[in-house]
């Protein structure tokens, strides 16, 4: 008797044949590594058997899901432990391949009146002298260390443990000193930049700062509003750069060990949206910088806008990539932005390794403002989102749509990218809601593919009088919603796509549309995208995975063609970044959070009364 083997029975047995083999394969960082590629080396799930991933295991927070911003939590994986925070304020270790809880330990009870910062949090595997420890910042001013095998709090820095952020900081100004994302890990410092808000000239500065974890003590400070006698003083006018809140940073820094350098991605300045009290380029406002990590010395910097009235702030975690180009391998970042550009910079000089070029800027009418008459544009790659939009470009899913947004275009002005917010209303597209998203991009070395998921949204708005400092000397920006009759975007579809990139030419390898609204598909109106909020991963095995969308759904990709090969429905939006890693036993996990994020967009709404969850899949 002759016995054939069915596809999906040699696909079974090949997974079966690499769990018995396989080394496990941690995630010890947000961004599976501080180089922030969100790159996997674990490679038993493909796109020949990815289609079998079923539910292994669920952590049910207990806390209610609730907030625009939700859950944005992406897991830790060293030596199959799981480590996290919840909304809860607490921090979870689990066993990885059951979901067993190891510890936990709550915040509140140790005097932290807030939750940890946002994305997760750190590891540090110690020095040969201290064990290894879970490093946490919390959003009401801490840094904390826990031993990652017990959960038990390290006391000796600080106040009983509790390093005061503050500290050095904050007495000038009161209020509170937020961290922008869980800290960085270089050797034994952990490295953080405050988050610093958006309107308001007076407030916390926010300088990146570096930590000895083992002393508690800080090591070194970077102005981001440079001082008299740094380098490039006086971008800020005579005395705008006097107590000027931030520019901080809301999202993750990243590390490059091998050449000792920390690179942070900083928002806006301050008042967002007027410029009055700062005439100049406003640096290192909206800016990549790229510091000694030793020492914190300036080694560059790349300005993404000019004297940012748009609120551009460069929202996503560099990523380090590699580029092959006229016979030479040159270390690069990859970073996305709200603008819809992707730069990709060399790593070690900060110039754009593609070109680039300043594109004439339509000027503000704000009384007191002075625009940059001009703002950079890569000329390499194209633009990841749509940088602007023709009256024609209107969506298209209903007659009485195109009737009411062409209505609604008419009435503001649009000039192409870096349309200013004006004293007439005016449409910003992307709006500070497109372009690439705080998840930022993965980078998979293999294809030599920068992968990235991006959003095509516009807002209509206008500027108003405002107080800034508690003076009514500025202009703050009023948002008129840019949707059809229907609560759809005005902006023609797709509204959110994944693409990848070609790092070594910048050329698109492939973009497709990401997310679908069910009720649309149903009318025929297909492959429109969502808006989506969160990053990719990619993994050796070939696959990019992605949540994001506001549709509920978990996907899979695959890296090479872009083609959908999985996707589950989730009880909630996975507003965040998924992860992956292989366990002791073999067996390859991924892993994505689920809150009631991004419900703004979400049609239709998600129930209320849910807590936040931790979805993970593997093969049966």
């Amino acid at each position: 008797m002759t016995f054939r083997l069915t596809a999906a029975c040699v696909a079974a047995m090949s997974a079966i044949a690499v769990a018995t083999s396989a080394a496990p394969v941690d995630w010890p960082s947000l961004g599976a590594d501080w180089a922030a590629t969100k790159y996997s080396a674990a490679n038993q799930i493909t796109p020949a058997n990815v289609a079998g991933l079923k539910p292994a295991w669920t952590y049910n927070s207990g806390d209610p899901s609730v907030g625009f911003r939700g859950w944005e939590v992406t897991p830790i994986v060293v030596d199959n432990v799981m480590y996290f925070f919840t909304t809860g304020k607490k921090i979870v270790a689990l066993n990885a391949e059951t979901g067993a809880e190891i510890w936990k330990v709550d915040l509140t009870a140790l005097g932290v009146k807030e939750m940890a910062a946002k994305y997760g949090v750190s590891y540090w595997p110690g020095d040969g002298r201290a064990r290894p420890r879970i490093v946490v910042a919390t959003n009401d001013g801490y840094l904390l260390q826990f031993d990652a095998k017990t959960g038990a709090l390290f006391t000796k820095v600080g106040a009983k443990g509790l390093i005061d952020l503050k500290a050095g900081v904050m007495e000038k100004f009161g209020g509170s000193y937020t961290p922008g994302a869980t800290p960085a890990i270089y050797k034994n410092l952990a490295i953080l930049s405050p988050t610093s808000g958006e309107q308001g000239r007076y407030g916390v500065p926010g300088d990146p700062r570096a930590f000895d974890l083992t002393t508690g003590k800080e090591v070194w400070r970077f102005h981001t509003v440079p001082q008299p006698g740094e380098a490039n003083f006086g971008t800020w006018g005579l005395n705008g750069w006097q107590d000027r809140r931030g520019p901080g940073s809301w999202v993750p820094l990243s590390v490059d060990a091998v050449n000792g350098l920390v690179f942070v991605a900083l928002g806006n300045a301050t008042d967002q949206n007027y410029g009055g009290s700062r005439p100049g380029s406003n640096l290192y406002a909206t800016s990549i910088i790229a510091l000694s990590a030793d020492t914190g010395k300036l080694k560059w910097h790349f300005q993404i806008t000019h004297h940012d009235i748009f609120d551009w702030d460069v929202n996503a975690q560099p990523t380090m990539v590699e580029v092959n180009k006229d016979g030479r391998k040159i270390p690069a970042i990859a970073q996305s932005t709200k603008v819809g550009y992707l730069w990709i910079l060399d790593r070690i000089t900060g110039e754009p390794i593609f070109g680039a070029e300043e594109r004439p800027a339509l000027s503000s009418d704000a009384p007191g403002e002075t625009t940059s008459p001009t703002q950079p544009v890569p000329l390499k790659p194209e633009p990841i989102s749509r940088v602007s939009m023709t009256r024609d470009e209107v969506s298209r899913i209903s007659a009485e749509g195109v009737k009411s947004c062409q209505a609604q275009y008419d009435k503001a002005v649009q000039a192409g990218p870096n349309t200013p917010y004006l004293m007439v209303p005016s449409l910003v597209f992307p709006s500070s809601e497109g372009g690439g998203s705080w998840g930022g991009v993965s980078y998979d070395p293999k294809l030599d593919y920068i992968i990235v998921n991006t959003r095509s949204l516009g807002t209509m708005a206008v500027l108003q009088p405002s107080r800034s400092s508690g003076l009514l000397d500025s202009y703050a920006k009023r948002k008129i919603p840019f949707d059809d009759p229907e609560g759809y975007p005005c902006s023609g579809t797709p509204w959110g796509e994944l693409m990848a990139i070609k790092a070594s030419t910048g050329e698109t390898a492939w973009r497709v549309p990401l997310g679908e609204y069910k009720e649309l598909t149903a009318r025929g109106i297909a492959k429109t995208g969502t808006p989506n909020a969160g990053g990719p991963i990619v993994t050796a095995g070939g696959l990019v995975f992605v949540g994001s969308t506001s549709d509920r759904m978990f996907r899979a990709f695959d890296a090479k063609t872009g083609k959908e090969l999985w996707s589950v429905g989730l009880p909630q939006n996975a507003i965040n970044t998924p992860m992956t890693y292989q366990g002791r036993s073999g067996r390859q996990y991924v892993a994505i959070a689920t809150s009631n994020g991004l419900n703004e967009f979400t049609k239709p709404r998600i129930p209320a009364g849910q807590t936040n969850q931790l979805h993970v899949f593997a093969l049966p």
